[in-house]
C-alpha cells in the first residue's frame, strides 16, 4: 500500500466512558481497494503456506499442523478479503482522565470499538456519530 494510492477518510466520533461527558476522536479509516485487499489476503495465505510447507517432514506434527494451518490461512485470507476499511489511527481525550493520547487499534473498522485508556486504564467506547 504506497501513501499515494491509499485513500484515507478522517472522522470525528464520540468517546465514551460510563459516568462521564463523552469527548471527541479523530479516528483516520484506511479505505481498501479490491487490489490492496487481495494483496493482504495473498499475504496471509503465504504465511501460512510456509508454516505449513515447513511442518510437512515433521513425523506426527505435519498430521495436524499442515492441515491446520491450511484451513487456518484459508479462513484469515478469506476474512482479510471482506475488509473494505481498517484502522489507521485513533486520537483523543480521555473522557475520564482527560490524557490526550493516541490508542493501539488495529484491525477492521467497525463500530462500537472498545479500547482502554494507557493512562486511568478504564474501558472507553468509540460510537458512530449518528448514535
Amino acid at each position: 500500500m504506497s501513501a499515494e494510492t491509499m485513500e484515507v477518510r478522517t472522522l470525528e466520533l464520540p468517546l465514551k466512558g460510563f459516568g462521564a461527558p463523552p469527548t471527541a476522536a479523530t479516528v483516520e479509516v484506511v479505505v481498501l481497494t479490491p487490489a490492496e485487499r487481495l494483496k493482504r489476503a495473498a499475504v496471509m495465505f503465504g504465511v501460512f503456506l510456509v508454516v505449513a510447507l515447513v511442518a510437512l517432514p515433521i513425523p506426527i506434527i505435519h498430521l495436524f499442523l499442515v492441515p491446520g494451518a491450511l484451513l487456518l490461512g484459508v479462513m484469515l485470507s478469506a476474512r482479510r478479503l471482506g475488509q473494505a476499511q481498517v484502522f489507521r489511527r485513533v486520537e483523543g481525550p480521555c473522557p475520564f482522565c482527560g490524557a490526550q493520547q493516541t490508542f493501539s487499534i488495529m484491525g477492521p473498522f467497525r463500530l462500537p470499538r472498545q479500547i482502554h485508556c494507557a493512562h486511568c486504564h478504564r474501558a472507553l467506547l468509540i460510537e458512530s456519530a449518528a448514535e
